[in-house]
């Protein structure tokens, strides 16, 4: 269905005619289409970084499965980005759970209850600019690899955020 409307013209209705469902489910597990959205992401990003220190899976490996989750569904999400906007924006959306998941990973590792604000900045800076050089990749076709993205992005973790994720 995304691939013949954009996400703003997309309704419930067209969602539950869609999969076979009536309004009424799609009310018991969501307040909208927003909400469906960032379910949808939170669920898959959550896999990936619950990997993260298990039977040798790395920062890089999830950093890898993040992106490929990216280029794999490339045109939902690039409509997402380009047909969302204010409280619902998907980018806002994306960046603001990236930071929560990456800082929940470190609080998790490190036994700390809150970020030290040395720590809570990198975050932010590096999930910001991960995100919107995502959505750049994928709204105008960056002449790039994913491989190359992928060692690139690696690259960029800030330095005092190595250490937390076995860089």
């Amino acid at each position: 269905m995304s691939a013949e409307k954009t996400f703003d013209k997309i309704t419930v209705k067209d969602i539950v005619n869609d999969c076979g469902l009536t309004k009424t489910t799609f009310y018991k597990y969501f307040r909208d289409k927003y909400d469906l959205v960032a379910w949808i992401y939170s669920n898959s990003a959550e896999k990936i970084m619950s990997k993260i220190d298990a039977d040798g899976y790395s920062w890089k490996n999830s950093l890898a499965d993040g992106i490929n989750y990216f280029f794999d569904n490339k045109e939902f999400l690039k409509n997402l980005m380009m047909n969302t906007g204010g409280q619902d924006s998907f980018i806002n959306y994306v960046a603001n759970f990236n930071i929560k998941i990456l800082s929940d990973y470190i609080k998790r590792s490190q036994n700390f209850e809150n970020l030290p604000t040395e720590i809570e900045i990198p975050v932010k800076i590096y999930c910001y600019g991960t995100t919107c050089m995502i959505c750049e990749m994928l709204i105008k076709d960056f002449p790039v690899s994913v491989e190359k993205f992928i060692s690139l992005l690696e690259g960029a973790l800030p330095e005092p955020l190595r250490k937390f994720l076995n860089c």
